[in-house]
């Protein structure tokens, strides 16, 4: 019950925790699916997608978009089952789960990580972060543990040659940096592609140096999962038919026009994101599925970092429900 009141005190009361206007109004006569992410970037393109084709119409539900800032708080809100399904970083999950909660990771929704490491002007190279102030999320969760990794791997710098700062999500890691609070951080599109062009300086980028890795996930309140589980497969086949539209390049144009009425992004950042995220990286998996190695690099941080005291991680599988994904491929005939 504690969790319950709390997260409905964040949710009403704080500025952070917002509901999205509905794309399409009168759509009384399908069931509603309350969805929540920690704020709207290119990483949720898919999504968007979803929602502006009606392609959750489309499977018979329609998506409400929540957004509450921060990772612990969009935990919370599904954890209290406040709001059944959210996106985030599965080490907030998989922490969750160790703790006794009641979810379960139920898609892939990144499985490749287009973060950037970027310094201010004077930070030429890796080399000169030693004592400085590394801008993060957090300092325990997923994206903190790939820094450590990529740093180490990259510049041979250990966790206590630097400072960690937080000051929370790509737009005010940007916002940090611009403003000299912390002299490096990690950032997606389209602030880590705005930033070099401002003369920041690219250190490296972590997929370079972690290879696949599962950065954000889909996730449901196991309770949801027992009694809504046919509006959670249409959730997902929505979310599949949308990245597979995303990624065909006849719909390029389209796409382009989605991301700049939801984003009120310059076209030449569209075109950027497109270019890097939807023609290059391609991280959106298409079916929703956990890649495996991406899944299981995520556990080899987790147990480097110390958090099974030394024993072997256990197998992802104790935290991911797989037969969604592969039900709402069975009903889009995808084999």
């Amino acid at each position: 019950m504690r969790h319950r009141v709390t997260i409905l005190i964040l949710f009403f009361l704080l500025p952070t925790a917002y509901r999205l206007p509905p794309v399409f109004a009168g759509e009384a006569g399908l069931p509603t699916v309350r969805f929540v992410q920690s704020g709207r970037t290119a990483s949720s393109w898919p999504l968007f997608v979803a929602e502006e084709k009606r392609f959750f119409q489309k499977n018979g539900i329609y998506v409400e978009e929540i957004i509450i800032r921060g990772g612990t708080n969009v935990t919370r809100a599904v954890l209290s089952n406040t709001i059944p399904i959210g996106r985030i970083n599965p080490d907030y999950v998989i922490d969750a789960m160790e703790k006794g909660a009641h979810v379960k990771i139920v898609s892939g929704a990144m499985e490749k990580l287009p973060y950037d490491l970027v310094g201010r002007p004077e930070i030429k190279n890796g080399a000169a972060l030693k004592g400085k102030t590394i801008g993060v999320d957090s300092l325990t969760g997923g994206t903190t543990l790939m820094l450590w990794e990529v740093i180490e791997k990259a510049f041979g710098l250990k966790q206590n040659d630097y400072n960690l700062l937080v000051v929370g999500t790509s737009p005010d890691r940007y916002a940090a940096l611009k403003g000299g609070s912390v002299q490096a951080t990690f950032m997606g599109p389209p602030f880590n592609l705005r930033a070099e062009k401002e003369g920041f300086t690219k250190l490296t980028d972590f997929h370079k140096h972690l290879g696949p890795i599962q950065f954000v996930v889909q996730f449901a309140h196991d309770d949801y999962l027992k009694s809504n589980r046919a509006e959670v497969v249409k959730f997902l086949k929505g979310m599949a038919e949308a990245t597979q539209w995303l990624y065909d390049p006849k719909h390029k144009e389209e796409a382009l026009s989605i991301y700049l009425k939801v984003l009120k992004s310059p076209r030449e950042a569209a075109e950027a994101d497109y270019h890097y995220l939807i023609e290059e990286f391609k991280p959106f998996p298409v079916e929703g599925a956990l890649n495996k190695q991406a899944i299981e690099k995520t556990f080899e941080l987790r147990e480097k970092a110390g958090k099974y005291e030394g024993k072997k991680a256990p197998s992802y599988l104790r935290y991911v429900d797989t037969s969604l994904v592969e039900e709402a491929k069975k009903q889009l005939g995808w084999k």
